[in-house]
């Protein structure tokens, strides 16, 4: 140790002063990557002594783990703004309400929230849920999906990992991807701007599907442009992320008016849930 001083004192005194706070020493890394190349330094502010090479490494893993943590936090931050961001409704009425706001005072209200609500915490547990909700109109399918969906995409950091997640109505997005091809702006949003949207998210939400092919006491089928945008959809989600469907159709009105290949991609770890039997919650005007 005596040596290594004298070493320090000696540089010193010969002016080997490394960007004013360190000081060169007569020590040698011994590290097995660099042994015999790097001379050890002393920071003078804290009397530290390290090898330059391995101090740069240090620090740089540093520098790239705060960086990855902002990455992170940022890409968290993302994730929640999803929801609000790019969720597209054809109705406000039942945005903003929560599971408390709906009312249940039959069994059969009570089982369908209660499973809706179970299926959410799986689903912001970081587990992979497919849901189908199927019930006459009026019956509070919409406004339990936004709930769950609003839950996920607050809590399932708490739980999990940020998800990120999408409530779209897909009578207006069809209305939306065709007024695109109409529309001649640059900045136009066209339909893969928002199938990429649908396919990229974590969570995804289609909400009253079935109202293009009328009344749900028949066994019409979709048109084809419904149906490869929603297979598109589907498909590129098939068993990796959650996705929930609320319908006026039976699910197996559903099978029979899409393309077989959308049900079957569906089915992985799907629960149905049936609404019928639940009067109308809607205000009535007399």
């Amino acid at each position: 140790m005596q040596n290594t001083v004298r070493g320090m004192q000696r540089e010193l005194f010969e002016g080997k002063l490394v960007k004013d706070t360190f000081l060169m020493t007569d020590e040698w890394c011994t590290s097995e990557n660099h042994s015999g190349k790097y001379k050890k330094i002393m920071n003078l502010k804290t009397d530290e002594i390290h090898c330059p090479k391995c101090y740069g490494i240090s620090k740089s893993k540093e520098i790239d783990e705060e960086l990855s943590d902002k990455a992170l936090h940022y890409s968290d931050n993302e994730k929640k703004a999803y929801f609000k961001r790019f969720s597209i409704y054809g109705s406000h009425a039942f945005v903003g309400q929560g599971f408390n706001d709906y009312k249940t005072p039959t069994n059969k209200e009570k089982d369908v929230k209660a499973s809706i609500m179970t299926l959410t915490k799986q689903i912001a547990e970081g587990q992979t849920r497919n849901i189908f909700l199927t019930g006459n109109p009026g019956t509070g399918k919409s406004m339990l999906a936004y709930a769950a969906a609003s839950n996920i995409s607050d809590y399932s950091e708490k739980y999990s990992k940020q998800l990120s997640v999408m409530f779209v109505d897909f009578t207006t997005l069809l209305e939306l991807i065709i007024e695109s091809y109409n529309n001649n702006a640059t900045d136009k949003k066209t339909d893969n701007y928002y199938l990429k949207l649908m396919k990229d998210v974590d969570v995804l939400f289609i909400d009253d599907l079935g109202t293009d092919i009328g009344k749900i006491d028949t066994y019409k089928q979709a048109s084809d442009h419904t149906v490869k945008t929603l297979f598109k959809v589907i498909n590129a989600r098939d068993g990796l992320k959650s996705t929930i469907l609320t319908t006026n159709l039976s699910y197996d009105q559903f099978k029979k008016a899409y393309d077989p290949r959308i049900s079957s991609r569906l089915s992985k770890n799907l629960s149905v849930i049936d609404f019928n039997g639940i009067t109308d919650k809607r205000p009535s005007f007399h």
